[in-house]
């Protein structure tokens, strides 16, 4: 038995953007707030979303989130005003940090303003204040998922808020909005998505229809990461990986993830991006998983485009993990430890696997101690 879960509404492609205002009157919200970054609005992507709520924009107001990665104290102070100013509708507007900071206001603002009770699995009590996620990048999902995921400063790591009344009631996905995005943070927010896709193939938890959606989103992935981060202009490609970030995020959001996101945690407090983390144990992690379980890295591999004819299921294999590293490697994001600064390797992974143990038991493959050093060590280039 399994369930799947996503939003009531999902509104996709080129142009999805000029339904903004029939979706709102048919909520019929009295007060909106947008949760916006300061980016978005420099671009002029703020005015465009107000201009397309028609008279609803008259019933807005805006927050900013500095934050690139979201933490306790911002979803918090953003709650704070949901509160105070009674509204009954938020929109997260940008990459993943926004929209998070959104979706953890609707729910922290019904239950009494503190997040920190609220962390982990099914600790909500009641379903938040309605929101539509607006992505401005292809790649965290956060519009389709059940959780919110925030950094938990006096701890040093991520946690997140894990249940079903997370999940957005409407995922607006137009990929005209992703055309600003710079051949940077187009490969960086691609790689989440692929992560994203790989991991909800491969997890424990998967399923039959999770799999239908990563198989896709491999496909598109493979046909138009490197696509778009050559030319922000291809709209083939900007179209590809909006819809590719949007259904690998339904599958890993209801198939669970891995050892890749998992270990990846202990690199917040070094100063990675999410990206970066995700950039330099993803082949690595691969290559450790596929052992004993050929037959789904070998249709990673074949999704991505390799070709496997002729191959032993090792072999094929391999190929999936060979296809990450190249890709990130074309688009300039190392896949090595080496050249990230780090030095106490031992140490790290074992502090990786401590700290990983809330998404450990969805790996495909048990990771022990033993297992994230050797990991890391991969990583790091000494095998």
């Amino acid at each position: 038995m399994y369930q799947v879960v996503q939003p009531r509404i999902l509104c996709m492609g080129t142009g999805a953007l000029k339904s903004l205002e029939m979706i709102l009157g048919q909520m019929n919200p009295q007060k909106i707030l947008i949760v916006t970054g300061p980016n978005v609005q420099r671009l002029g992507i703020l005015q465009k979303i107000l201009s397309a709520m028609g008279n609803y924009a008259s019933r807005a107001e805006t927050f900013i989130n500095p934050c690139p990665e979201p933490d306790v104290n911002i979803v918090e102070e953003c709650s704070k005003v949901v509160q105070e100013k009674g509204f009954d509708l938020i929109i997260g507007l940008g990459g993943g940090s926004p929209m998070d900071v959104a979706k953890g206001a609707a729910v922290v603002a019904v239950h009494g303003g503190q997040m920190r009770p609220l962390l982990g699995r099914n600790q909500l009590i009641r379903k938040g204040i309605s929101t539509i996620m607006i992505p401005t990048t292809a790649g965290s999902s956060t519009e389709t998922t059940q959780a919110v995921v925030v950094n938990v400063p006096e701890e040093g790591t991520k946690k997140s808020i894990w249940d079903t009344r997370i999940v957005p009631e409407v995922a607006l996905v137009d990929p005209e909005l992703s055309c600003l995005m710079s051949p940077k943070l187009t490969a960086e927010t691609g790689l989440d998505a692929l992560v994203h896709a790989v991991e909800g193939h491969t997890s424990r938890f998967a399923n039959p229809l999770t799999r239908m959606y990563t198989g896709e989103a491999l496909r598109l992935i493979g046909r138009y990461l490197y696509r778009a981060y050559k030319d922000g202009s291809d709209m083939e490609a900007r179209e590809g990986m909006a819809r590719a970030a949007t259904i690998a995020g339904i599958a890993m959001t209801n198939s669970g993830l891995g050892a890749i996101h998992a270990l990846a945690l202990v690199f917040g407090h070094k100063g990675f991006t999410h990206c970066q983390s995700l950039a330099v144990l993803a082949p690595w992690v691969m290559q450790f998983n596929y052992i004993g379980h050929e037959e789904l890295y070998t249709e990673v591999a074949e999704a991505l485009g390799e070709e496997i004819r002729g191959l032993s299921a090792q072999e094929a294999s391999q190929k999936a993990c060979d296809a990450v590293r190249r890709l990130l490697e074309e688009m300039c994001i190392s896949p090595y430890l080496k050249d990230y600064d780090i030095e106490d390797v031992q140490a790290l992974a074992l502090m990786a696997h401590r700290g990983g143990q809330r998404l450990l038991p969805m790996n495909i493959r048990e990771v022990g101690e033993g297992d994230a050093l050797m990991i890391f060590k991969m990583a790091f280039g000494y095998a």
